[in-house]
């Protein structure tokens, strides 16, 4: 038999506005209470003096312990040093962070890994809200994941926590900070599909500025709704060049150009290596294919000075 219309919360999310995605994230990780175990973090976590360190400061502020997973030179898991750090059996926390909007090639399968050892799946989504929310390609894997809100849509703050399972225990204790709520006023749809095509131009031009820069990532695929277009500086300083772009009107930005003091070079030196050389371009809805275009030369002319 089928009902006139659906009755079920079958498919139901609890989503839990906050003033920021750290907060979200710092909420879930108290909710959890995991006394003496230690949070899995990917080994790339900026820090800055404005802005302190999104994802790792509910860690300090709640003094957990905590460990990292190393990363390849394309910010791709390096699923041996995930399942080697699961195998302690320390962890009761996996953090996976989408970086860029951009979803790892081996997200399933770090899932599954932290799924055959007990340990609870965050998502940091504070760069992927669309590619979960329009796209559908991530946040539903794990058990809960974190949203940014000013990152991706045209407002000064605002995050939540959103849980997979609304009948969880997790889902009952959060509760929304007073004064905040999820923003309702825009179109998502075409804001994506805006990010999407900006992306793909970037990704087009780019192609032309090899070998001084190459494309840490590359055009979306199916779903995917990037927050940046992150690009490596291979001739040039990058901080040269970010002081210079910016200077001349055009908002590229550096994720992250100083990780925090936990993650050294010398245990994790392919982070490194990317965080001397990785510049953000901007996709976002407002920038029009002929911005584009004229950032991309601007990017040209300097990283081809002599």
């Amino acid at each position: 038999m089928i009902a006139k219309r659906a009755e079920s919360y079958s498919y139901a999310r609890r989503i839990v506005p906050f003033r920021a995605a750290r907060n979200a994230f710092g909420a879930i990780l108290q909710a959890l209470e995991i006394g003496d175990g230690e949070v899995l973090l990917p080994a790339y976590i900026g820090w800055s003096a404005r802005e302190g360190s999104g994802v790792f400061d509910p860690i300090t502020a709640l003094r957990l312990r905590h460990r990292f997973y190393a990363l390849d030179e394309r910010l791709h898991i390096d699923l041996d040093s995930l399942a080697t750090a699961l195998d302690t059996g320390s962890v009761r926390v996996l953090v996976l962070i989408h970086y860029f909007g951009y979803i790892d090639p081996a997200y399933a399968e770090a899932v599954a890994l932290a799924r055959q050892r007990g340990a609870f799946v965050i998502e940091d989504e504070a760069h992927a809200m669309l590619s979960d929310v329009v796209g559908g390609v991530c946040g539903r894997l794990g058990d809960a994941c974190v949203y940014s809100f000013h990152k991706m849509l045209p407002v000064e703050e605002g995050g939540a926590a959103v849980v997979n399972d609304p009948q969880s225990a997790l889902a009952r204790t959060l509760q929304a900070a007073e004064g905040c709520r999820v923003p309702q006023d825009f179109d998502l749809s075409r804001i994506a599909a805006k990010r999407r095509a900006n992306a793909s131009l970037l990704d087009r031009l780019a192609g032309e500025l090899s070998p001084e820069v190459t494309p840490l990532r590359g055009a979306p695929i199916t779903g995917e709704v990037p927050q940046s277009y992150p690009v490596l500086i291979r001739n040039g300083s990058r901080d040269r060049i970010y002081r210079e772009m910016n200077a001349a009107g055009f908002g590229v930005v550096s994720l992250y150009h100083t990780l925090i003091s936990e993650i050294s070079p010398q245990a994790f030196p392919a982070a490194a290596g990317v965080a001397s050389r990785i510049l953000n371009l901007p996709v976002h809805q407002d920038a029009s294919p002929e911005d584009l275009e004229a950032m991309v030369w601007d990017l040209a002319a300097r990283v081809r000075k002599t």
